[in-house]
C-alpha cells in the first residue's frame, strides 16, 4: 500500500497483518479523493476515525490538508501510523490518539472540514458516531463526512442534520458521504 497522490506520492505505507486489518484499497482511495478534491483539500482540517493504517488521513495530509487528527484504539496500528507520517515526512501536521472514537470524540474539541472514517464492517453502521459529531460541534458548517462499509449495508438516508449525499460502490466496499450544507466545488481546485 501507498500514498497514491500529492506530495508523499509514491512512499509506501505500513500495512499491519492481522485479523479485523482491513486496509483501504489505492484504487478506492484514489476514486475517493477524485471526488473530494473540487470541495478543496488545501489548508482544511480533517480527522481520521478508525484510523487502522492511516492510509485516508495520510493522503489528505499528502493533498494539501493543514492538520490530521488520527483515532485508533490499537497501539500497534498507532505505532504503525507514526511510522507512516515520519516516513512520508508529515508528522508535524498529524496528531495520533490511542483511544477508542467514542472516548476520543468527548475530549475533542477542534472542528473539521472533513472526517473520514472506516469502521469495521461486522459492525452496524455508526450511526451513533455521526450523531455524535453533531452534538458536539465538530463539524464545520460547511463538513463532509465520509463512512466506508459493506456495500451489503445500505446507509441512511441522513442522521439528524447530515444528509446522505452520495454512496458510492466499490466492489465489496462502499463510501457513503454525507454533508450539512449543499456541495458546492471551490473554483481553481483540481485533483492530484
Amino acid at each position: 500500500m501507498r500514498v497514491v497522490g500529492g506530495s508523499a506520492r509514491g512512499v509506501p505505507l505500513r500495512t499491519p497483518k492481522g485479523p479485523g486489518v482491513r486496509p483501504t484499497m489505492d484504487r478506492v482511495r484514489s476514486a475517493l479523493f477524485n471526488i473530494l478534491a473540487p470541495l478543496g483539500l488545501e489548508g482544511v482540517a480533517m480527522a481520521d476515525f478508525f484510523a487502522g493504517t492511516g492510509s485516508l488521513g495520510i493522503e489528505a495530509l499528502s493533498r494539501g490538508a493543514a492538520h490530521a487528527d488520527f483515532v485508533e484504539a490499537d497501539a500497534q496500528q498507532c505505532a504503525d501510523i507514526r511510522a507512516s507520517l515520519q516516513a512520508t515526512k508529515l508528522t508535524d501536521r498529524a496528531t495520533v490518539l490511542h483511544s477508542t472514537v467514542e472516548k476520543a470524540r468527548e475530549r475533542m474539541d477542534s472542528k473539521y472540514d472533513f472526517i473520514l472514517m472506516d469502521p469495521p464492517y461486522r459492525d452496524p453502521f455508526p450511526a451513533h458516531v455521526l450523531l455524535k459529531l453533531q452534538e458536539r460541534k465538530l463539524l464545520e458548517t460547511n463538513a463532509v463526512v465520509v463512512v466506508g462499509h459493506a456495500s451489503r449495508n445500505a446507509p441512511p438516508a441522513g442522521v439528524d442534520r447530515l444528509v446522505l449525499w452520495q454512496d458510492r460502490r466499490y466492489g465489496d466496499s462502499s463510501l457513503a458521504m454525507f454533508t450539512l450544507e449543499p456541495v458546492t466545488e471551490k473554483s481553481g481546485e483540481s485533483a492530484s
